[in-house]
């Protein structure tokens, strides 16, 4: 049995040796640590601030009046690593741990336990016996994007872009858990010519690996990588459906059940709008129904990442339960010219209010029920 690491966490931009974007190159080459900044680049200027309302709306934690941050992601380069491929993590055969790749796995491993080999609270690791062992890896995809659609749309994605842009891709190839289907859909649009390495099982050895930092949420403060990742999807994607008002439906879904949505999209529907459940679309088809949409309305969830396929100037309105709100969807938005307005509303409302499938259905976490009359007023506003 290999002897146990002690682990230290690295800060990549404060802990890593910084070099231009070239040294990085060379860094990389030779199996060498070392960070890089991405070129900056916001595209946001000129976007509406966008515009919050509803009965809570005073109660909103963000202000409307200030812009969401803008992230420029570091470009890390790093030598032999351990990498799982379930939760994006990486561990240096020195014990270094890469605090940007297990950013998201502490959402579901607060003390990294499930990360195989793991213990102390994240203070030891014990190594396999045994593991494939790979010449390179580009790694890209954090613990939410294995599931999310918003974290792969947004974390996963462009973090493989910000790589490509800074040619850090020559000869080293991205890798990634087994995807699926509509995650390969997605990559594909993005990257028609780069070929993604799948790699089963819980860990494998990579001989120098590189990464960005935007594995970690970059969803909470986006930059212009996301406006140029629109644009090679879009590219590619299939033509539109014609639909210029859309509602993005949440009653398949089990965790935040809005009551009263049956009501609300009977009124959305004599309004012009199709109503959508996007699980039951493939990728493809999600990014055609948006690029000829002016109004998506949908309450917060991964849906919603969606947005930055719309046209510039359209309109998203989110639904936001006063116990879950965020501004993602509004820094996405900005940074694709798409106008966003958040309606908040009391929440949550006693269980009992929702339908009794949806408590029993796995995953339930609380219900809302938004005023279907000053809703729809909101949603008249915008249209």
């Amino acid at each position: 049995m290999p002897a146990p690491l002690s682990l230290r966490p690295i800060i990549e931009a404060r802990d890593l040796p910084p070099l231009s974007v070239e040294a990085l190159r060379e860094r990389l080459a030779g199996g060498e640590a070392g960070v890089a900044f991405a070129a900056e680049h916001d595209a946001s200027a000129g976007a509406s601030l966008g515009r919050v309302g509803g009965p809570e709306a005073k109660a909103w934690p963000h202000d409307i009046a200030a812009a969401p941050p803008v992230n420029v992601p570091a470009l890390c380069a790093i030598g032999e690593a351990w990498w799982f491929p379930r939760f994006g993590g990486l561990i240096g055969t020195d014990g270094a741990l890469y605090d940007a790749t297990i950013g998201e796995a502490r959402h579901g491993s607060g003390d990294l336990s499930a990360i195989p080999g793991v213990g102390g609270n994240a203070t030891r690791f014990t190594p396999p016996v045994s593991a494939p062992e790979l010449d390179t890896g580009a790694v890209f995809v954090p613990w939410g994007a294995t599931f999310n659609y918003g974290h792969f749309v947004i974390d996963a994605l462009p973090s493989l872009l910000a790589l490509e842009q800074a040619d850090l891709l020559g000869g080293v190839a991205p890798v990634a858990p087994p995807l699926t289907a509509w995650q390969r859909e997605l990559a594909s649009l993005a990257f028609p010519d780069v070929t993604i390495r799948e790699v089963e099982g819980p860990v494998a050895r990579l001989k120098r690996a590189v990464f960005a930092t935007s594995m970690n949420h970059f969803l909470h403060h986006p930059n212009g990588l996301l406006a140029d990742l629109s644009a090679r999807v879009l590219k590619r994607a299939p033509s539109g459906r014609g639909a210029r008002r859309v509602y993005l439906s949440r009653r398949g879904q089990s965790m935040r059940v809005m009551v009263g949505e049956a009501a609300l999209e009977k009124a959305l529907a004599a309004r012009g709008f199709a109503i959508v459940r996007p699980e039951t679309l493939g990728a493809s088809e999600q990014v055609a129904l948006m690029r000829d949409a002016d109004v998506v309305v949908g309450a917060s969830g991964a849906a919603l990442a969606n947005a930055v396929f719309l046209p510039r100037d359209a309109r998203v309105v989110e639904i936001q339960p006063l116990n879950f709100t965020s501004q993602w969807v509004r820094a996405a938005c900005r940074q694709v010219g798409v106008e966003w307005r958040g309606y908040v509303c009391a929440s949550p409302c006693a269980a009992r209010a929702a339908p009794l499938l949806s408590r029993l259905r796995r995953g339930f976490k609380f219900a809302f029920q938004p005023p279907l009359d000053d809703l729809l007023a909101f949603v008249d506003a915008a249209l």
